[in-house]
């Protein structure tokens, strides 16, 4: 029988320019493995916006990552005092995951 343990899964909304950045943060807190996804569109609190720069300076990514509670918690921590300023959008979601050694 496949035993399930029990994680935290981290999406984390940020502009590109800030993606190596944000890598750095989360490996700072154990959490070296994570994806990065690119998103096309979207609309917050200061409107609609579309990733149409040639320069990539205004796209955005999602950072995607499944680690343990503390882990998730110290780089939420580490993020605070940058959420208004970074414009940072932070999901934490409970998931379960086979093989937990590998998160």
């Amino acid at each position: 029988m496949v035993v399930l343990v029990k994680r935290k899964r981290l999406d984390i909304l940020v502009d590109s320019p800030l993606t190596k950045w944000l890598a750095g943060e989360a490996e700072a807190v154990g959490i070296p493995h994570h994806t990065f996804l690119p998103v096309s569109s979207g609309k917050g609190r200061t409107g609609s916006w579309r990733d149409e720069d040639v320069s990539g300076a205004l796209a955005k990514k999602m950072f995607v990552a499944v680690a343990k509670e503390e882990q998730v918690s110290a780089l939420v921590d580490a993020l605070a005092p940058h959420l208004d300023e970074y414009g940072l959008v932070v999901v934490i979601s409970d998931v379960e995951v086979v093989r937990p050694d590998r998160f």
